[in-house]
């Protein structure tokens, strides 16, 4: 509910919260220190050894045994440093609108698969970043997975060229059958009678399912795909049966509600006005899997009485992008946002602004300073709502988690000042890039390259970029 001021809003009556968590530090760089472990995957660098983080080489040729790499302190082989194996599979896709592959895993699938299994990623090139493919013999295709085309001839062998949503670009892409064999941030869509990957539209704005790849619900208004749990949703969006027959698909928490207005929320009665600074929507859950996934490192939300229930860190619904932010005061005096995900930055300049002034004796939120926007962590198998992508860039409490940035129009090598001007959401020493961690896919004429340095793991993988 709005105050007179336009970006500013009533708070709820105050609340009793435990204090809120550290906020993600949007660096790079992380500072590596001994901490105990109990995976290999706790550690920033090396392996866990005996409960406790050490290096287990310093040079490849010397420390390492044939067909290893030295890593992050971390002998590791030198085909392959994705994890993730092969999707899940999934549910059926809703009717109506084109079926839509079930939501699988993360699974790292070779750029070069022709059909829907996917495989373990690589570190080096990909076949859509390797050579021109054309064969030795001229006017052959020459363009690989994600780079833009025109008509299916451009593309490589396997791959067609499909529009990335509707009325969207188009870029040369692989058939499949489940989303755990596509790459990261991109769903298994019904294109005719064939399924393509293609970018996720959830989030985007519609007014029927023939404005998005898989169905719109069009009560709030934007585009939903098929799910079977939160993990299959963008940070933001949990997994909840809507229509009839019931279907399971992405649900968007991150709206404004009050009582007696909520028009934004899929089940009216899910308007939570008594555990934040303003009202809220939520959704209807039956376990906590069903509810809206931060980053790994991050405390998560909970399923009570039938609701999804924020985190105790988090004090008001805003969305990733929303700016500026808003602010008011947790029960102990101290400055907080209302941004879904407790994270704000300012995307230009890729830093943190401080808190402004509020003063907690007042009725009514205040803004952050100019250019701070409220930003979602994310996981690569929930990637990102339209608009955004999922590049892992935060550092919080020693390990690398993904944040959703805004996407431009700069493909991989242009030249770029920040991310929010790259197709993939990553600026990287001035030139546009992407993040292939989870998938080793990059468009032609870059390879998948780890990151190098002291660099901490991100979802259990070392960090990898298009170069």
């Amino acid at each position: 509910m709005r105050h007179a001021r336009s970006t500013s809003y009533v708070l709820l009556s105050i609340f009793t919260l435990a204090a809120s968590i550290v906020g993600v530090a949007t660096t790079e760089s992380g500072c590596a220190s001994a901490t105990p472990c109990e995976i290999n995957s706790d550690c920033i660098e090396g392996a866990c050894i005996d409960g406790e983080c050490k290096r287990e080489c310093a040079d490849s040729e010397r420390d390492c045994q044939p067909g290893y790499l030295c890593h992050s302190g971390q002998c590791l082989p030198d085909d392959g440093w994705g994890g993730g194996g092969p999707g899940s599979g999934g549910i059926g896709g809703a009717g109506g609108t084109g079926g839509m592959g079930g939501a699988g895993g993360m699974g790292g699938a070779s750029s070069s698969a022709s059909s829907s299994s996917s495989s373990s990623s690589s570190s080096s090139a990909s076949s859509s970043s390797a050579s021109s493919g054309s064969g030795g013999s001229g006017g052959g295709p020459t363009k690989g997975e994600l780079d833009l085309c025109a008509a299916d001839g451009e593309c490589e062998t396997g791959l067609t060229c499909e529009p990335m949503w509707k009325n969207g670009p188009k870029r040369c892409t692989r058939s499949c059958i489940a989303d755990g064999g596509c790459p990261s941030g991109m769903r298994c869509s019904a294109v005719g009678a064939e399924k393509y990957c293609t970018t996720s539209d959830v989030g985007k704005t519609c007014a029927n399912a023939a404005a998005c790849n898989f169905g719109c619900l069009e009560g709030p208004g934007y585009c939903t795909v098929a799910c079977a749990t939160g993990s299959d949703c963008p940070n933001g969006y949990g997994c909840m049966a809507v229509g009839n027959p019931p279907t399971k698909v992405c649900v968007k928490a991150e709206a404004l509600c009050e009582s007696g207005n909520t028009a934004a929320c899929i089940v009216p009665a899910a308007c939570d006005t008594n555990s934040l600074l303003v009202g809220a929507c939520t959704l209807a859950c039956t376990t906590n899997a069903d509810c809206p996934q931060r980053a790994s490192l991050l405390a998560p939300w909970t399923c009570s009485n039938g609701l999804c229930k924020r985190p105790p860190d988090v004090y008001g619904p805003l969305p990733g992008g929303s700016a500026p932010t808003e602010w008011h005061c947790d029960p102990f005096g101290n400055p907080v946002n209302l941004c879904n995900d407790a994270q704000h930055m300012n995307f230009q300049q890729f830093s943190i602004p401080p808190a402004p002034a509020v003063n907690c004796a007042s009725s009514v939120t205040f803004q952050g300073q100019a250019g701070d926007a409220c930003v979602d962590s994310c996981r690569y198998q929930g990637a990102c709502p339209f608009g955004f992508s999922c590049t892992a860039v935060g550092n919080i409490q020693g390990g690398r988690i993904g944040l959703c940035l805004p996407t431009g129009g700069g493909e991989v090598g242009a030249a770029c000042a920040n991310d929010t001007q790259c197709a993939f959401g990553y600026c990287s020493n001035g030139t546009c890039s992407r993040d292939c961690t989870a998938d080793g896919v990059c468009p032609n004429g870059t390879t998948c390259t780890a990151a190098g340095g002291p660099s901490p793991n991100v979802e259990g993988m070392p960090f990898r970029k298009c170069l």
